[in-house]
C-alpha cells in the first residue's frame, strides 16, 4: 500500500481546526478551516513541528508523513504587519534542566488599552513522533509595547526581565536578571524538491487465508435470467472465477481451466465462473458474453454476476485485506469442501497453483500459518505461546469484523454463526457468548439464547447486560416473575442502568406494583434526564390511577422531550379524548400517523374521534384503511356496520353493507360477540328484513346474559314494530 502513495487512514485528509474562542463572541467552538489552511493532504500525516524556519517572526510547519512525499514544509506567508517576541530559555544546570523545560513564561504587554499576560509553558515535545522548537513563540498582534517578561523556572524560582522589545529574538540565562539579543535577519530558505518515484497499484496478488470464514450464500443469475445460490454445499472445493469478455487476461486464464479441467477435477476442484458484464446497463455487453461463453463451450459453470454477489466477495476482500481497493478482473476465490474462504486471487491464476492450494485449508490454524508465509514453506515454525494468543486474537477479531458488517445488512443467521465460530475455539469470550445469546433472540432461538446470555453472565457475573437481556426474554415468555429477578439483577450489577430501571417499571406495572415502577422511572429519569419514555411511562401510570391531569403533564413532557414520539402523541391523544377535547386529540392522532403511517391503532381512534365529532365520511375513510390492513377485526367491522345500518343521514345508510359488514362479522366471532350480533340485528332491520332483525336481537339478548340490556330490549321492540334504528 505505501507504494501505491496511499494513506493507512483510507485517504483521509488532515484536518485544522480554529478556535473560535469563548461564547458568545466565538461560540466556545471550533471551526473547521481544513481547505482554506491549504493543510488538508491526503497524506498519511505522522508528526507535526513548529519553528520559525525562515526567521521572519511567524512560525512555520513540518509535516512528516509514512508515505511519500516523506516531508512537507508548510512556510506562513500571511502578510506581516503583527508583532511577535521569541525566547530562548536557559536553566542553571542545578535546581532547572539546561533547557529549562517546565518553565512558565508571562509577558507583560504595555501601550494604551488594557492587555491580557501573555502566558505559555516550556515544554519537550506537542504531539507524536515531533519535538517543536525549543523557542518561545508569542504573538503580540498590534501592541508592540512590553513592560516585563517573567520566567518561573521550573525549581520553583520567579525571575523577572526588562529590557524586552517587540519583533526580536532574546536569550535569557536563569539568574542573570538579563537579556541576550540574538535577533537574525530572516533568511530565504530555498529547498530542493526530489522526484518521488511512486510504484503503480498492484493488480495481482495471492492471498491464503489463515482464518477460514464461512461463505455467504450469494445468489448468481444463470443465462435464462434464473437465480441460483453458489453451489459449494456438496463435499467439494469451488473455484468462484469473475471475469469479462473484454478483458484479455480472463480469456487466457478461462482456456487454461478449459483445457486442463480434467486435473482440476480430479483434484476436487469445481469451477464457477461468473461475467461482470450484466452488472452494466449497456445489453450489448451481456451479448459479448453469451457469444463468448457459446464460443469457449466451456466444460465447467458458467453464469452472471449479481451486484449483491459481487458485493459480498468485495465485503469478503475487504475483510482480510483492509486496502479498500476494489477487486481487479480477472478475480478468484477458492471455496473450500466446508464452505470457507481459503484463498483470494487477484489477477490471474494458473492451474498449477490452484492444484497446490486445493490443500490449504487442511489442518489447524498453525498449518495454515506455515503454508501462508512466504519464507514457511516445506518448513517449519515455533508454537511461541505469544504467536498463538496473537493469532487467536486476530481470529477473533475477524469474526467480530464480519458479524458487524452482516448485522448491517440483516443478515442475522449469519451473524450468529460468526459468534458460534469464535465460541468454538474461545468458549469463555464474554462478548461472543453475550452476542451470540442476543443474536439468536432475535431469531427467536429463545432457549439457546437464554443458555448463551446464563453463560456469559457466569464469565462475567459483573456486568449487567446480560443479566437485562435476559430478563427481556423472559419477559416476551411471560415468565414475568423470572423477568423482575433477572431485571434486579442488572440494576445489582449497574444502579444506572437507565434501560433496566424502565423495562422493570413496565415489568412492576403489568403487576400492579404502580408505586414501585415509578420509584424506577423516576431513577430512569435521574441518570436519562433526556430520555422521552419515562415520561410516558409515568403518564400510562397516572392515567391507570384516574389522574387524568398528572397524565397529560407526563406525556407533554415526554413530546418537550421528543417532539416526534409517536406513541407519546397516541396516549396523550386518547388521554384528551377522555376529557372531551377532542379537536386537540385529532391533532395529536394526527400528528401520530404522519411521524408512523402503519400505526394502526391510531387510525382507529382517529376515526372514532372524527365520527363523535360528525366527521362520518373522514371516519369510514380511517376505518376502512384499519380494515384494509385488519381484514377481520371484528371492532372494525362492528363500528362500520353499525354505521351502515343506523346512521341519522340517509347518505351514510347502506342495508346491503351493512347486512355483509355483521355478518362477516359474526362469522368471524362464532356468534358470541353481543355487539356484533346487535350490529347484525340492526343490519337486518335497515335492510326491511324484520323478523330476522327480531331473531338475531333475542339472541343478542341471551348472550349478554346478566349484563344491563335495557338499551337491547328498546331496540327489540322497535324490531317488532317494523321500524329500523336512527342512532
Amino acid at each position: 500500500m505505501m507504494h501505491e502513495g496511499r494513506s493507512f487512514s483510507s485517504h483521509e485528509r488532515n484536518c485544522v481546526y480554529l478556535n473560535t474562542g469563548s461564547a458568545p463572541a466565538g461560540g466556545g467552538r471550533f471551526a473547521n478551516i481544513s481547505a482554506i489552511s491549504g493543510l488538508d493532504f491526503p497524506d498519511d500525516g505522522r508528526a507535526v513541528a513548529l519553528v520559525d524556519w525562515d526567521h521572519d517572526g511567524d512560525l512555520d510547519m513540518w509535516i512528516s508523513n509514512r508515505n511519500a512525499p516523506r516531508l512537507r514544509l508548510m512556510r506562513n506567508e500571511q502578510p506581516r504587519g503583527n508583532h511577535f517576541l521569541m525566547l530562548r530559555l536557559v536553566g542553571n544546570g542545578k535546581n532547572t534542566n539546561r533547557d529549562a523545560i517546565g518553565a512558565r513564561v508571562e509577558v507583560v504587554l504595555g501601550g494604551p488599552g488594557e492587555h491580557r499576560p501573555l502566558i505559555e509553558t516550556l515544554r519537550a515535545g506537542e504531539g507524536f513522533l515531533a519535538q517543536s522548537s525549543k523557542w518561545i513563540h508569542f504573538g503580540l498582534g498590534k501592541v508592540d509595547a512590553i513592560e516585563r517578561v517573567t520566567v518561573r523556572w521550573p525549581g520553583g524560582v520567579v525571575e523577572e526581565f526588562s529590557g524586552v522589545v517587540a519583533d526580536h529574538r532574546y536569550r535569557l540565562v536563569q539568574g542573570s536578571g538579563k537579556v541576550q539579543d540574538v535577533t537574525s535577519p530572516a533568511r530565504d530558505t530555498v529547498l530542493a524538491s526530489s522526484p518521488q518515484n511512486v510504484q503503480s497499484p498492484s493488480q495481482t496478488a495471492r492471498v491464503p487465508l489463515v482464518e477460514l470464514l464461512p461463505m455467504p450464500r450469494s445468489l448468481y443469475a444463470e443465462f435464462n435470467g434464473q437465480k441460483r445460490q453458489l453451489p459449494f454445499d456438496d463435499g467439494r472445493l469451488l473455484l468462484v472465477n469473475l471475469w469479462a469478455s473484454w478483458c484479455a487476461p480472463c480469456r487466457v486464464e478461462l482456456k487454461e481451466f478449459s483445457e486442463r479441467y480434467k486435473e482440476l477435477q480430479d483434484k476436487g476442484i469445481d469451477v464457477l465462473a461468473l461475467s461482470v458484464e450484466g452488472l452494466e446497463e449497456d445489453a450489448r455487453k451481456a451479448v459479448n458474453t453469451a457469444r463468448r461463453v457459446s464460443e469457449g463451450k466451456f466444460p465447467f459453470l458458467v453464469g452472471m454476476a449479481t451486484n449483491s454477489l459481487v458485493s459480498d466477495f468485495q465485503s469478503e476482500h475487504n475483510r482480510h485485506l483492509p486496502l479498500h481497493k476494489k477487486l481487479p478482473l480477472p478475480s478468484s476465490f477458492l471455496i473450500d469442501r466446508q464452505g470457507r474462504l481459503s484463498v483470494i486471487y487477484k489477477g490471474k491464476v494458473s492451474v498449477d497453483q490452484l492444484l497446490v492450494d486445493a490443500a490449504h485449508s487442511e489442518g489447524d490454524r498453525h498449518a495454515r500459518m506455515v503454508r501462508s508465509s512466504p519464507v514457511g514453506r516445506g518448513g517449519q515454525s515455533i508454537k511461541h505461546p505469544r504467536v498463538e494468543q496473537i493469532a487467536v486474537n486476530e481470529a477473533e477479531f475477524l469474526r467480530f469484523y464480519a458479524a458487524a458488517e452482516l448485522q448491517g445488512l440483516g443478515r442475522i443467521d449469519e451473524v450468529a454463526r460468526q459468534y458460534a465460530d469464535v465460541l468454538k475455539f474461545r468458549p469463555e469470550s464474554y462478548m461472543a457468548q453475550s452476542n451470540l445469546g442476543n443474536t439468536l433472540a432475535k431469531l427467536g432461538r429463545t432457549t439457546e439464547a437464554i443458555d448463551h446470555l446464563q453463560k456469559a453472565s457466569r464469565i462475567k457475573p459483573d456486568e449487567a447486560v446480560p443479566y437485562y437481556n435476559l430478563a427481556n426474554i423472559l419477559h416476551g415468555q411471560g415468565k414475568i416473575s423470572s423477568a423482575i429477578e433477572y431485571y434486579q439483577k442488572a440494576l445489582n450489577a449497574d444502579p444506572d442502568f437507565a434501560n433496566a430501571h424502565k423495562n422493570l417499571a413496565i415489568t412492576l406495572q403489568g403487576r400492579g406494583r404502580l408505586v414501585e415502577a415509578v420509584s424506577h422511572l423516576q431513577q430512569a429519569i435521574r441518570i436519562k434526564p433526556d430520555d422521552a419514555s419515562p415520561h410516558l411511562s409515568l403518564g400510562l401510570i397516572s392515567k391507570a390511577q384516574g389522574n387524568s391531569d398528572k397524565a397529560i403533564e407526563h406525556l407533554q413532557k415526554a413530546l418537550q422531550l421528543n417532539p416526534d414520539y409517536a406513541e407519546a402523541h397516541s396516549k396523550l391523544a386518547m388521554v384528551l379524548q377522555e376529557q372531551k377535547r377532542v379537536d386537540q386529540a385529532i391533532k395529536h392522532y394526527q400528528q401520530a400517523l404522519k411521524i408512523k403511517p402503519d400505526f394502526t391503532e391510531v387510525r382507529f381512534n382517529l376515526a372514532n374521534a372524527l365520527y363523535s365529532r360528525g366527521k362520518v365520511g373522514e371516519a369510514i375513510e380511517y376505518y376502512n384503511q384499519v380494515l384494509s390492513i385488519m381484514p377481520k377485526n371484528p371492532v372494525v367491522l362492528t363500528k362500520l356496520a353499525w354505521i351502515r345500518a343506523t346512521h341519522p343521514d340517509a347518505k351514510w345508510r347502506d342495508g346491503a353493507q351493512a347486512v355483509a359488514l355483521a355478518e362477516q362479522c359474526c362469522q368471524i366471532t362464532q356468534n358470541r360477540m353481543v355487539a356484533a350480533l346487535n350490529a347484525l340485528a340492526a343490519a337486518y332491520a335497515e335492510a326491511g328484513r324484520f323478523e330476522e332483525a327480531v331473531r338475531w336481537q333475542l339472541k343478542a339478548i341471551e348472550l349478554a346474559g346478566n349484563a344491563d340490556t335495557t338499551e337491547l330490549k328498546k331496540q327489540l321492540e322497535s324490531f317488532k314494530g317494523g321500524k329500523p334504528l336512527r342512532k
